[in-house]
């Protein structure tokens, strides 16, 4: 089985979202610290939407930190699942996940594919 998850949130709407939690909410500090020197709105807002699609599909709600996002020396992203996310793949056969991040000046996209 095949799920592809598309996202597309506008700049505002994230920044919005991001504010109203302390930042470790949705994010480790490994990943806080890994977009300090690049566009931060832009690259947290990414990983909160792979991080959204995969929650969602698997109905769970508040396991943010069960999935970190860090990023290989070419900037393809690489995800580990732990905990709560980590079983739920499995128990629903996915073994592979793939993403793929868009952004302009006023939106981000994500695409996030499941098998």
């Amino acid at each position: 089985m095949i799920r592809e998850i598309v996202k597309t949130k506008s700049i505002e709407e994230i920044e919005e979202i991001l504010f109203k939690q302390t930042d470790d909410y949705y994010f480790i500090e490994k990943e806080l610290k890994s977009v300090e020197h690049k566009n931060t709105i832009k690259s947290l807002g990414a990983r909160y939407l792979i991080k959204l699609s995969i929650l969602e599909f698997l109905k769970l709600t508040k396991e943010f930190n069960d999935i970190e996002i860090e990023n290989e020396e070419s900037g393809k992203p690489i995800l580990i699942f732990k905990g709560e996310v980590k079983d739920k793949l499995k128990e629903n056969g996915i073994s592979n996940v793939h993403v793929s991040i868009s952004h302009s000046k006023n939106y981000i996209s994500t695409l996030v594919i499941l098998e």
